[in-house]
């Protein structure tokens, strides 16, 4: 399957819609194809605008709309971006190709007893994936040479990492080489939603494309990040209306 992209602010993203990602993603995993997936919303995009260091990354990662934001700006610039690509649905949905073809995975990142319980009910849920071994975020800069040398040893195809963005992402692409594993992504605060210590927006949210709103609303100190919403749209708008002039 080729890979199309669309540029959001300069952002490349993919162009499948969910399906079409995991069965991409799946065939780069049986090829072989070292692949850094990166779920990109509104607000890492802005942060890409500001740090050049961090658009490098998302310049050579494959990156897919997860934020209706995205979706929307796609439609306001007439690019073919036509569905979210979340982080959480993306991590199950190739979890259950793990299960279904036998592969190594590995989790890094959150909490000790969140990426504990994340690795056992994922384990559980997906028993013909083997979880090959799981350690929380809380790790000092000098264990970091021990903890890729254990991923690589593991032959890890599936690398999630779960320590915010854009950290985690310069994570993955500074040691993307000696990692050893197939595909690597980032996955913000899901191993807290798979281990069921955070709830998702319920189903009605989500299909009005209100999740980030739910989220505000019972996490209300996120309110300085959601700020990355309106600037988004802003800019976004401001680009096509220069665009025209």
């Amino acid at each position: 399957m080729t890979k199309q992209v669309a540029h959001i602010l300069g952002v490349p993203f993919t162009t499948h819609n969910f399906d079409e990602t995991v069965a991409d993603l799946t065939g780069r995993v049986e090829r072989g194809v070292r692949t850094h997936v990166v779920t990109a919303n509104p607000e890492i995009v802005m942060i890409a605008r500001e740090n050049t260091s961090f658009r490098t990354v998302l310049d050579q990662a494959y990156v897919v709309p997860d934020g209706i934001g995205i979706v929307y700006a796609a439609k306001w610039t007439n690019q073919p971006i036509t569905e979210r690509v979340t982080g959480v649905e993306l991590l199950e949905a190739l979890m259950a190709e793990a299960d279904r073809h036998g592969w190594n995975v590995f989790l890094l990142g959150a909490a000790p007893d969140v990426v504990q319980l994340a690795a056992e009910k994922l384990g559980n849920r997906y028993p013909g994936a083997r979880i090959v071994g799981y350690r929380d975020g809380y790790f000092r800069p000098e264990d970091e040479k021990q903890i890729v040398q254990e991923i690589a040893e593991r032959q890890t195809q599936l690398l999630f990492v779960a320590m915010g963005a854009p950290k985690q992402d310069e994570w993955i692409a500074r040691y993307r080489d000696q990692l050893g594993a197939t595909l690597m992504m980032g996955v913000g605060g899901s191993f807290d939603v798979v281990s069921g210590k955070v709830k998702r927006a319920p189903l009605i949210w989500q299909k009005l494309h209100l999740e980030w709103l739910h989220r505000l609303l019972t996490m209300p100190s996120r309110w300085k990040r959601q700020l990355a919403i309106p600037r988004f749209v802003w800019t976004v708008l401001s680009e096509k209306w220069k665009s025209r002039s």
